[in-house]
């Protein structure tokens, strides 16, 4: 991965922090979340996307939780921003060399 690369992928995890700072406390769907980036004019797919929310969670900046039906067909991905996230966004905690906020 080139530097460039790397820059894009900090702006864009700050990005998904920053559409859920918005909405905060409450979390928003998976597909919200990427609706939010395509209409900021990330070059996003479904699969960059879940890869960057599964850093994030790693990092305990947001919970991802299935809700719905799986069984039917009718689950999704929720996402949520956490008490870390919301410090790591309004600037609490020290930055994180992987996220740019």
């Amino acid at each position: 991965m080139n530097s460039i690369e790397r820059i894009e992928k900090k702006e864009l995890r700050g990005r998904i922090l920053a559409v859920l700072d918005y909405n905060y406390p409450a979390g928003l769907s998976e597909k919200l979340v990427l609706q939010s980036l395509i209409a900021a004019r990330f070059d996003v797919t479904k699969r960059e996307l879940k890869a960057q929310l599964a850093y994030l969670a790693e990092k305990g900046y947001v919970t991802l939780q299935q809700v719905g039906f799986t069984d039917i067909d009718l689950a999704r991905q929720m996402v949520k921003l956490t008490a870390s996230g919301k410090d790591l966004v309004d600037g609490n905690l020290e930055a994180d060399p992987g996220v740019s906020v």
